[in-house]
């Protein structure tokens, strides 16, 4: 996968932190002053790299809306098919033009999660996301951490296939950072275990179902 992110001069450190946890989660990313040489056509750098980017990340403000290469770069992106587009607003302005009909995120620079950019790209590839989450929910290391980690994945689960489901349970019960984190054994794991139960071996469900219990 591989992402574009557009945005105004001013606010490259920004676009450089979602580089940043695109990164983290394997995805390169094209960030224009970080990437076109000073030598290159730089106008048909960018058209080179909207043409082959699967994702497309406006960092949206006031600056963003008066600079009219950025307003440019959101209109091509409208009219590419197949490209999933995330808009992150910087200071409440809401997507403009040809995107405005896509919601967008209100994000606080110097603290953008992840938790804000999965969902757009579910859309692109949700078993890519999915995977990824329940990798992170793997190694949680305390509860708040495991809690934080599996509320990423409890929209996602009605699209998880049943070896996706089947991780997710066996890991859930072999960390105990998981399995006894109160929200994730009150909340998340009940529907979990009594929809997908049958997936388990005895032992993991017996387990799974004890804790459950102990939560109620």
């Amino acid at each position: 996968m591989y992402a574009f992110l557009s945005y105004q001069t001013g606010e490259k450190e920004v676009a450089g932190e979602v580089r940043d946890l695109l990164a983290s989660l394997g995805i390169k990313s094209f960030t224009a002053h970080d990437d076109i040489e000073v030598s290159e056509e730089w106008r048909q750098k960018i058209l080179e790299e909207l043409g082959k980017a699967d994702v497309f990340i406006p960092l949206l403000s006031q600056a963003y809306y008066a600079s009219p290469w950025c307003m440019q770069e959101s209109g091509i992106a409208a009219f590419r098919d197949g490209l999933a587009i995330i808009p992150l607003s910087l200071d409440g302005s809401i997507p403009p033009g040809f995107i405005s009909h896509i919601q967008s995120t209100k994000v606080q620079p110097g603290k953008i999660e992840l938790s804000s950019l999965l969902p757009g790209l579910a859309k692109k590839d949700v078993n890519f996301v999915i995977d990824f989450v329940i990798e992170k929910i793997k190694r949680s290391a305390s509860f708040r951490g495991a809690e934080a980690n599996f509320a990423m994945i409890v929209p996602l689960v009605g699209k998880a296939t049943n070896d996706q489901i089947l991780r997710l349970l066996k890991i859930s019960s072999a960390n105990g950072q998981v399995l006894h984190a109160s929200q994730v054994a009150h909340e998340f794991i009940p529907p979990l275990v009594e929809k997908y139960g049958n997936l388990l071996d005895p032992d993991d469900l017996e387990k799974l179902k004890q804790v459950v219990e102990q939560y109620a």
